[in-house]
């Protein structure tokens, strides 16, 4: 009789370790760590080169980007948009849902003209994109679109 009630309760626990593993793995797999980050790049194409400052705040399900940027052929075009996103995550990948894009007054660059050059999902509302973002060692954070490494983004954490 206490052989058997030993063996309930190490059977018990074993359920209860086996979840709360569980729950940790599904947990850390799917969760989003709120983190933010700056990226500064230069879009080389063949007909025009851009600026852009990519400033990036993820906070679980949800996100914002402040994207700025100056077009080289025409130092008077500006980039200034700010888009809110909702996030999915598996793994190190991030599908990003554009939700919002507001372009600010002085963005005087035509959506049309800019989807030449950017994914859609940073010009317009309910488009996505899909990303592998790992963190380094460093705490700053690697952006990979398709197999292409695109950017480094900083912490912002760091000074």
């Amino acid at each position: 009789m206490v052989r058997d009630r030993q063996a309930l309760y190490l059977l018990c626990l074993g359920l209860v370790s086996v979840a709360i593993l569980a729950g940790y793995y599904y947990w850390h797999r799917y969760y989003v760590q709120p983190f933010s980050c700056r990226a500064n790049l230069i879009q080389h194409h063949p007909d025009e080169t851009l600026s852009l400052w990519l400033n990036y705040t993820f906070d679980g399900k949800s996100g914002t980007l402040s994207m700025n940027g100056r077009l080289q052929s025409d130092a008077d075009k500006t980039i200034n948009r700010k888009i809110t996103f909702r996030i999915e995550r598996k793994d190190h990948v991030y599908f990003l849902t554009a939700v919002r894009n507001i372009k600010f007054p002085d963005d005087n660059v035509a959506d049309s003209w800019l989807e030449k050059y950017e994914p859609e999902f940073f010009i317009y509302p309910e488009k996505s994109i899909d990303m592998r973002i790992t963190e380094q060692q460093n705490g700053n954070y690697l952006f990979v679109l398709g197999t292409l490494p695109t950017y480094l983004c900083r912490s912002a954490n760091q000074t």
